[in-house]
């Protein structure tokens, strides 16, 4: 073999332990915590910029971050893993903070309506597990 082709099947090989590693199963229970902890994170973000109830959403933030550590705790905790969730937070809290860019300083209102209504469904969907699917209506 060449030096060339001993490279490139390096690579090949590099890459599939990545993913397979990208693929660590975690449950959705935790799943849905790491989506819910990067979704607050971003809020709370924005949340810092403008001056708008920032301990509610801290609050929510800090409630999912310790189901998420109880839970992570409870189960095999690898680095794979950890990995995982990091990067589902990462995506999630991007994905957010997009959502909330284009709602308050899209120039189509439209899609600003759009991403209003994108981001009450998202966070709701992370309310639910914090108070549960049949909280009174505020």
């Amino acid at each position: 073999m060449n030096g060339t082709a001993t490279y490139l099947s390096a690579i090949i090989c590099l890459a599939g332990s990545l993913t397979a590693r990208a693929d660590a199963p975690v449950s959705d229970e935790i799943s849905a915590l790491a989506t819910c902890r990067g979704r607050y994170a971003a809020v709370l973000e924005d949340a810092w910029l403008v001056g708008d109830n920032i301990e509610a959403i801290r609050m929510r933030r800090d409630i999912v971050t310790g189901m998420l550590d109880a839970l992570t705790a409870s189960v095999i905790d690898t680095p794979e893993i950890r990995r995982h969730l990091l990067s589902q937070r990462i995506q999630d809290k991007q994905m957010i903070t997009s959502l909330l860019t284009t709602a308050r300083f899209g120039t189509d209102p439209r899609r600003a309506r759009l991403a209003r209504t994108m981001l009450a469904q998202q966070l709701s969907t992370c309310d639910g597990l914090l108070i549960g699917p049949n909280r009174p209506d505020m």
